[in-house]
């Protein structure tokens, strides 16, 4: 059959297809995937990103709720007389150590006769470092220290009453008498009962000034922790200072300085 004819007598041909038409069509194709591309890497590493500083964020936290069970079992040595009492902590990239001694003074400078002349405890706190930050046990407090700026995590309690003072220091101390550091999966932290010396002094000590000093390279963090209370005035370091000095503001009845030695062994 013989092909009809427009109705003009003309021929109608299809137009040659226009060569920078697929040139186009492939620009564009490479264009949208570069751009589907980096905006996956993107989402991809900022993701990747989060997730890690989520994951370092859990992992410090859940160190932290293991420094406050190390806490409490050491309570149970020093007031409820347990012989011992061990805590697992779990290390993962960190590490645990005994760090350099903190030294803990109970004092009245201005009355020679009596123990407060000058009590001197050196404690050994116990470390968790992940290398960015450190959570510290010391003599019953708990420290989280952080380039950002550090918190008290669990304080220190001394009782502090008028009829009757009763200051608690503990001292921690290596149970093989060297240095002591562990970088693990797990750690097992093994406290043992050592020694108990009880300070008393049943004379009238309204007209006593008593210090508690600390010598620390946490000494913001002692001012802090001491100064909440009401009943005791820490005035300001000095810039650089790793002395704190703190006041008892009244004249107890009764004081007790309760020294207990705690035995520290760190296991994997």
């Amino acid at each position: 059959m013989t092909p009809r004819s427009p109705p003009d007598g003309r021929r109608r041909d299809r137009p040659a297809p226009d060569p920078g038409r697929g040139v186009s069509d492939f620009v564009g194709f490479v264009l949208v995937f570069s751009l589907v591309v980096s905006v996956v890497a993107v989402v991809s590493v900022a993701g990747f990103s989060s997730l890690e500083s989520a994951r370092d964020a859990e992992r410090t936290n859940n160190a932290e709720r293991a420094m406050e069970v190390l806490r409490d079992n050491m309570a149970d040595v020093t007031d409820r007389g347990a012989p011992s009492r061990a805590t697992e902590v779990s290390l993962d990239e960190a590490s645990l150590r005994l760090g350099d001694r903190t030294q803990i003074e109970v004092r009245d400078p201005n009355n020679g006769k009596t123990f407060l002349e000058t009590t001197t405890f050196g404690v050994r706190p116990i470390i968790y470092d992940d290398g960015d930050t450190e959570l510290v046990y010391v003599m019953g407090a708990v420290f989280r220290d952080d380039p950002r700026g550090g918190t008290v995590v669990e304080p220190w309690r001394p009782v502090l009453d008028e009829e009757r003072t009763v200051i608690p220091l503990v001292e921690t101390t290596s149970a093989s008498g060297d240095v002591q550091s562990l970088q693990s999966d797990t750690v097992l932290v093994r406290a043992s009962l050592n020694r108990r010396v009880t300070h008393v002094d049943r004379e009238n000590y309204n007209e006593a000034d008593i210090w508690i000093n600390v010598t620390s390279p946490r000494t913001e963090l002692w001012e802090r922790m001491l100064s909440d209370d009401p009943k005791i005035s820490c005035p300001s370091p000095a810039a650089g200072a790793n002395e704190v000095q703190c006041h008892l503001d009244y004249g107890p009845d009764e004081v007790y300085v309760v020294g207990t030695r705690i035995a520290v062994d760190l296991k994997r």
